[in-house]
């Protein structure tokens, strides 16, 4: 967590046997002891909350990336809309929806071209 070495750890050690004395120093690093591991449990709980939090919605994401992948594969093809039909590709898929917007009256487009006559 704090990220220390075993040189630093003797460094901090000895500034508190100067500091404190060596009748305190136990009692201090006690207390300190005490603290981390009072930190270190708040952050554990803090992070297993966070994960329980985000279980669901990633369970939920994990599913629709399922469907929708099974859908692009054909598996589902019930679910597909036309422009996404396996074999289908967008420019007959334009076309036919096109034909379908229009009641299926287009023409081509030599009929429709008045320069053509």
């Amino acid at each position: 967590m704090f990220n220390l070495s075993g040189s630093e750890l003797l460094i901090i050690a000895v500034l508190g046997l100067v500091v404190l004395g060596p009748e305190k120093l136990p009692g201090a690093m006690k207390r300190v002891g005490k603290i981390y591991r009072e930190i270190r449990n708040i952050t554990d709980n803090v992070q297993r909350e966070v994960q329980k939090a985000m279980d669901e919605p990633m369970k939920q994401l994990k599913e629709t990336q399922s469907a929708a992948r099974d859908v692009f594969e054909g598996k589902m093809p019930h679910l597909a809309t036309p422009n996404f039909r396996q074999g289908t590709s967008a420019a007959s898929a334009k076309g036919e929806s096109e034909a379908e917007s229009d009641g299926g009256t287009s023409q081509p487009d030599s009929a429709t071209d008045p320069t053509e006559h």
